[in-house]
């Protein structure tokens, strides 16, 4: 059986980031309450901002849980990938792939016909 999985559709506007962190921490609520809503909602942030800076089109985003945790999707209509760069002290930006790394379970990114999809994992919490 396959877990449900819930979606949003958000304009490419600078208040989706909030929309759409706003649905992801309350869907993991209700999909995988023992999965750390802060760790989401930090995650679901970056790579949501990543995708209306830099990508193209809407954003849709597609939350489920998975057997582990919960997973996290953000598509957009533009095909380049996401790269992990090294961000110096004095650079605004650049640190985002670094802390989806450095805080989920895994993540990746891959072209679509429409575009790319760049998807989280978070583990539940044990003990």
């Amino acid at each position: 059986m396959t877990p449900e999985a819930y979606e949003l559709l958000a304009d490419t506007v600078p208040a989706s980031v909030a929309r759409i962190r706003r649905f992801t921490v309350e869907t993991s609520r209700t999909a995988a309450p023992e999965v750390d809503a802060d760790t989401v909602a930090l995650l679901v942030s970056e790579i949501a901002t990543n995708a209306l800076v830099h990508g193209a089109g809407r954003v849709r985003v597609r939350v489920r849980p998975t057997g582990r945790g919960l997973r996290v999707e953000v598509h957009d209509e533009d095909s380049t990938l996401p790269s992990r760069r090294q961000a110096t002290p004095m650079d605004e930006g650049g640190r985002g792939i670094a802390l989806v790394d450095a805080l989920s379970c895994g993540w990746g990114a891959e072209t679509t016909p429409e575009g790319k999809t760049v998807w989280f994992e978070v583990a539940a919490a044990t003990g």
